[in-house]
């Protein structure tokens, strides 16, 4: 166990203040699709600041590879909002796949990134973003970006694939090792646990075939003991959930840059809303002073349908549009291969 310390950021507080005054945080312990339980109760759940956009919440039960999602509540009427996307604590790889800098340097460059008050918008709110640009893409592409260990992947057994050296399509690719591949009969008896070293793996499509050291190939004919005997020798071409397999999928080193571009423009996208919303103020098109005769106006792209910075956010917009379809042939067409 580890404490854990998971940042919130309210990027709308004025509007969320209108109808709530509460924080809720929710825990998975297994994994980002699994069961969330709440961690705050009615005495620890955060409160709501009308000066405070960033806030901390420490799980000293917790764990990297636990995942969170926060909630907006009002305590008097009892309503609450829709959960956040799940995010990790300390140590979210998402803040390896492109840094904070390399955010602000290439996608945010001229841009005024502070407050009304001239402060620095503080690091937390970037990780945020970064965050739910790695998670958005995730989901876009069906594509583990972040390495993630998937435990008991169950794939059938074909007698025409087992015969061409159990050909096997892992369902998450690109694959950084597979760790564990057993035969398992349809009553849980463990006929065979295979070699690692008989793994032949394409990473980059999840393509596995197990091909057996020289002199044994009665081995993987027929498992352990010849456990496996009677069902060769049987009439059954087909068999459900005969394979587990564990393994851990995603990109190790650096990401393929039209994928790294990708997330960074996305992850640009809420720190430009926000800082056009503060040019002059949020929703203000334009402002002016006058002091003893002298005057000064500002005018914004500003409006009910467009921010400060609109026309980068409109470029960015449609550069992800475009090359959503590329990345989708490149990772999951083209490069599927099918045994």
């Amino acid at each position: 166990m580890a404490v854990i310390t998971i940042k919130i950021v309210v990027a709308s507080l004025d509007r969320v203040l209108e109808v709530f005054d509460k924080i809720k945080v929710y825990r998975s312990t297994t994994g980002l699709t699994g069961t969330y339980t709440e961690l705050t109760t009615p005495s620890t759940r955060i409160a709501l600041e009308s000066t405070t956009m960033i806030y901390e919440y420490m799980d000293t039960a917790g764990d990297a590879s636990y995942f969170y999602k926060t909630s907006y509540y009002n305590s008097i009427s009892g309503l609450e909002s829709s959960k956040s996307d799940a995010q990790q604590g300390e140590g979210d790889p998402a803040l390896d796949v492109i840094s904070i800098e390399e955010v602000k340097t290439n996608y945010l460059f001229g841009l005024d990134l502070t407050d009304d008050y001239g402060t620095p918008f503080p690091d937390s709110f970037f990780e945020h973003y970064i965050k739910t640009a790695v998670s958005w893409i995730e989901h876009r592409l069906d594509l583990p970006i972040r390495p993630r260990v998937i435990e008991d992947e169950r794939h059938d057994y074909c007698g025409e694939d087992y015969r061409d050296y159990i050909f096997l399509h892992l369902k998450y690719y690109p694959v950084i090792e597979v760790e564990e591949v057993q035969m398992v009969l349809p009553a849980g008896q463990i006929v065979q646990t295979f070699d690692p070293t008989w793994f032949n793996l394409r990473k980059d499509s999840g393509v596995l075939h197990i091909v057996p050291g020289s002199g044994q190939a009665g081995t993987i004919l027929f498992g352990a003991g010849g456990a496996w005997l009677p069902f060769m020798r049987s009439a059954y071409r087909w068999l459900p959930d005969v394979f587990r397999v564990k393994y851990t999928a995603g990109f190790s080193g650096e990401l393929p840059y039209i994928l790294k571009d990708v997330i960074g423009k996305i992850a640009a996208m809420g720190p430009l809303n926000i800082a056009g919303d503060l040019i002059v103020g949020a929703g203000i098109a334009s402002t002016s002073l006058s002091i003893d005769g002298l005057s000064q106006s500002v005018n914004t792209t500003s409006s009910a349908t467009n921010a400060g910075y609109g026309a980068r956010l409109i470029q960015y917009r449609q550069e992800i549009k475009d090359v959503i379809p590329t990345l989708q042939r490149y990772f999951k067409g083209a490069r599927m291969v099918v045994g």
